[in-house]
């Protein structure tokens, strides 16, 4: 018993030190692995077996893919084209940021990608149409995570891998399609709490003029089909099919191969890397096991799903949702929901651990609300007490999200497609 609360510790003091000090938790994982190692009498062996090398790969492919098609500013000038058909019916524009960004995310890169790209552009349109900021770079942000659950993105990509290796049953377009009707009742909450539908705009805050593409643009547009294609239509593997994709755009001179590199979210990828090879010392020392049973004695059929959705949430708000909060809590399903019993279901409770963690993103502690906030302020040159408004309405959304999140596990919501 005693090292199960030692190895558990471990992983709570990981994720504390690194925020405390603002340091990587997985460069922190890495380094309490070996301690943690000795105290509990695992071999080194252990330690090396629970750095992800499939995920690692699968990861770094369609990140890398994705910096190319960003640097290129592929994905922007896709956005900018879509967002332009909507002429002087500017009701939609919220409404196709959402969908831009959930179809854009769902395509590959996931949310950290396409948040880069739609936040900025969705701040400097509201810029342009004296429009509130939180309503349109609220709507890519909800369309960007909605997204980043399908079965090729990175967090699909993700808890897949986890449910594989914990032995769960795992449909992961189920998990999409459930985690997507959350994200959807978000956005369309937000959508009608901001008055979307009474958005108005001059033809001068219209005037975007002609997108082109150009060749190298026209390429990694027809790129992204093909792995899309690919992936999805003749099931190849997206880690190497992207990988592939990428060599061809670079011997083609379509994009530039270092500022690519440059672009990857490496310290994202040494997170998630790092938390799985804490995560197998403390799994063999029993530590998983005592942390499922910690949740699973606080819960019953009807507020499992909401509980987790909530621990998801709070943990997200402190710590990455991919890189910490999904490795943390999905090995524990299985055990959890073996004690609770009943219609409680692994699908079901995965479902709103991803959507109770994702929603949390547009806090100003966050990619998501940083972003909003550091592009707004840059464009309007905000006062520092617009900023400290702006800053308090994010974190109240953030709160507002998770419960909603949390309501819609409690009526059942998760267990429609579950």
């Amino acid at each position: 018993m005693l090292l199960k609360v030692i190895s558990l510790a471990f992983l709570i003091a990981a994720i504390g030190l690194g925020f405390a000090k603002k340091l990587n938790v997985g460069l922190v994982s890495l380094g309490l692995a070996l301690i943690l190692s000795m105290i509990g009498g695992i071999k080194t062996s252990v330690i090396f077996s629970g750095f992800p090398n499939k995920l690692f790969l699968t990861l770094l492919g369609t990140m890398f893919f994705f910096s190319l098609l960003q640097e290129n500013h592929t994905l922007e000038l896709l956005s900018k084209k879509l967002v332009s058909l909507v002429g002087k019916r500017t009701y939609l524009i919220p409404i196709l940021l959402y969908v831009v960004s959930y179809v854009m995310s769902a395509a590959g890169p996931g949310a950290i990608s396409v948040q880069s790209v739609m936040i900025i552009f969705a701040v400097s349109l509201s810029v342009q149409m004296n429009a509130n900021p939180l309503l349109l770079a609220g709507m890519a942000y909800l369309g960007a995570v909605g997204g980043t659950s399908s079965p090729i993105a990175l967090t699909g990509i993700i808890v897949s891998d986890l449910a594989s290796e914990a032995g769960m049953l795992h449909n992961p377009t189920q998990v999409f399609i459930g985690v997507s009707a959350a994200n959807l009742m978000l956005a369309v909450a937000l959508y009608i709490i901001f008055k979307g539908y009474k958005l108005k705009a001059t033809d001068k805050n219209l005037e975007t003029g002609i997108i082109q593409f150009n060749f190298q643009q026209k390429v990694g547009t027809l790129s992204l089909i093909a792995l899309v294609v690919l992936v999805v239509g003749f099931q190849f593997d997206v880690g190497l099919t992207a990988f592939s994709l990428s060599l061809l755009l670079i011997l083609f001179g379509i994009g530039n191969e270092k500022a690519a590199i440059k672009m990857v979210p490496w310290n994202v990828m040494i997170l998630i890397c790092g938390v799985n090879v804490l995560m197998a010392v403390t799994k063999q020392m029993g530590g998983i096991e005592l942390l499922s049973d910690l949740l699973s004695s606080m819960m019953n059929q009807t507020t499992a799903s909401p509980l987790m959705a909530m621990t998801a949430g709070i943990m997200s708000w402190f710590s990455s949702a991919n890189g910490v909060v999904f490795p943390t809590l999905i090995p524990t399903l299985p055990d959890i929901v073996s004690k609770v019993g009943g219609n409680t279901s692994v699908m079901e409770m995965t479902m709103a651990i991803i959507a109770g963690a994702t929603a949390t993103g547009i806090s100003p502690f966050s990619t998501g609300g940083s972003l909003l906030l550091a592009s707004y302020s840059q464009e309007t040159k905000a006062s520092e007490k617009e900023q400290q408004s702006i800053f308090l309405k994010l974190i109240i959304l953030s709160a507002a999200s998770v419960l909603g999140v949390i309501i819609f596990a409690f009526v059942g919501g998760f267990r429609i497609f579950g």
